[in-house]
């Protein structure tokens, strides 16, 4: 049951990155404010995640 739990939560750690890093790029290329408003959520729930990743 524990691997199962690492194996899941290094999924989610795994997709946040992704997708930070696609619409980081993206927002670099169109500089739109409602992009960089959507990736300052994005890193603010990240942030969130590892806080409670690593609080245990």
């Amino acid at each position: 049951m524990l691997k199962e739990y690492k194996k899941q939560e290094s999924m989610i750690t795994l997709f946040f990155i992704v997708v930070l890093f696609c619409v980081g790029i993206y927002v670099l290329f169109d500089r739109s404010i409602e992009d960089v408003v959507y990736l300052g959520v994005l890193i603010y729930y990240f942030g969130r995640f590892l806080v409670i990743k690593y609080r245990r």
